[in-house]
């Protein structure tokens, strides 16, 4: 498969990468999905041992689904002079099929994965270093929201029905139902009933802002990768939730698996107390990150809250919108422990959520302003 690749790329390169050395034969795989609708992602290096160009070729039809996706999205936002896509994202350079398989070819981008440095001995562990992730991250996000915003959305009867409503019918058929997530879904209404009219800014989405696809240099942010769930008008609110979401997943992960994390002590207390919404090894994190007390669980809220608040958003709408981020990642990946692992955090939720932050009803209200 690579040869024809980089046969075809050559034979291209004139147009896609003028004035930069060809790719060779040289290559390295960095990443292979094990889910049955993954991706293969190579890394082609040119004469000089440098990275010319990355590959990702689809194994299924979704699998091709996804890549014409992050494809269109990236050209749309590069499209509109979307500065926080151009510099930081990679270029879609090819979308063709070769041997019958379809390929995206993508400009490489320099940094090292923020994940790298995360299970790094000791760095989750320091809170000064966690704090410079979060700010990393952070910064950038918000700068792309900015740049992206595009006007408000009033949350009303219409909206509620396609922004949540609509997604809880996704997951009830695809995922399952029980009367916790009904309570739930109850809930949702009552608190969105009393945000009638709140402003909901319309923005970028990158839609999978994890520390898996952030690429750092020291303490810079340098480049942001896999763009297939993104969109150019979306609610910005799951990219805020799921950077925090996921820091807090994998932290005994870490640490070679130990549940004594050093940094952490306060996390030691949420292994039993979740117990009886499932064994997703996630779910303990998920409760540390949201119903916990200490430096790590602040951390995670100040970066929602202070998120929110440049976006206009009152903290009140996150009981409306937290459910619905959880309920849209069981549905991301066709994977029955990861489906369920999620609908874990949604029933853990909807059983305790008068104990965290993410439900409090404060009315708040800012406005939104229009335009990019």
């Amino acid at each position: 498969m690579i040869g024809p690749i980089v046969q075809l790329l050559r034979e291209r390169w004139g147009d896609l990468r003028p004035g930069h050395p060809e790719p060779t034969d040289a290559t390295i795989v960095v990443g292979a999905n094990k889910v049955p609708d993954g991706k293969v992602c190579v890394v082609l290096f040119d004469a000089n041992h440098e990275p010319a160009v990355v590959v990702k070729v689809a194994r299924t039809a979704v699998g091709e689904a996804a890549l014409r996706r992050e494809f269109g999205v990236l050209q749309q936002f590069r499209g509109i002079g979307c500065s926080y896509v151009t510099d930081y994202a990679p270029e879609p350079l090819l979308l063709e099929e070769v041997n019958r398989r379809l390929i995206l070819v993508l400009s490489h981008r320099p940094g090292r994965p923020m994940l790298t440095q995360y299970h790094t001995p000791g760095h989750t562990s320091d809170a000064e270093r966690v704090a410079g992730d979060f700010a990393a991250a952070g910064d950038w996000l918000q700068a792309f929201h900015r740049q992206t915003l595009s006007g408000a959305e009033q949350l009303d009867a219409e909206s509620f029905e396609y922004r949540v409503t609509a997604v809880f019918d996704r997951y009830r058929r695809s995922v399952g139902w029980s009367q916790e997530e009904e309570d739930l879904s109850v809930a949702v209404a009552g608190r969105a009933a009393q945000l009638r009219g709140c402003p909901i800014p319309i923005t970028g989405v990158h839609g999978d802002f994890w520390m898996g696809n952030l690429l750092t240099e020291n303490t810079r942010l340098t480049g942001v990768l896999d763009w297939e769930l993104g969109l150019a008008d979306g609610i910005p609110l799951s990219d805020l939730y799921k950077f925090p979401t996921s820091y807090g997943f994998y932290l005994d992960r870490a640490h070679s698996g130990s549940s004594d994390i050093p940094g952490h002590p306060e996390r030691l207390s949420h292994l039993t107390r979740w117990l009886r919404f499932g064994r997703w090894p996630n779910l303990v994190g998920f409760g540390y990150t949201y119903f916990g007390q200490g430096w790590f669980p602040e951390v995670a809220r100040r970066f929602v809250v202070s998120h929110m608040a440049a976006l206009g958003v009152p903290t009140a709408a996150n009981a409306v919108f937290f459910p619905v981020f959880l309920a849209e990642q069981a549905m991301t990946l066709d994977v029955p422990e990861f489906r369920q692992g999620y609908r874990s955090l949604l029933r853990a939720l909807a059983s305790e959520r008068e104990r965290t932050w993410l439900w409090s009803d404060g009315s708040d209200h800012v406005g939104v302003s229009n335009g990019r």
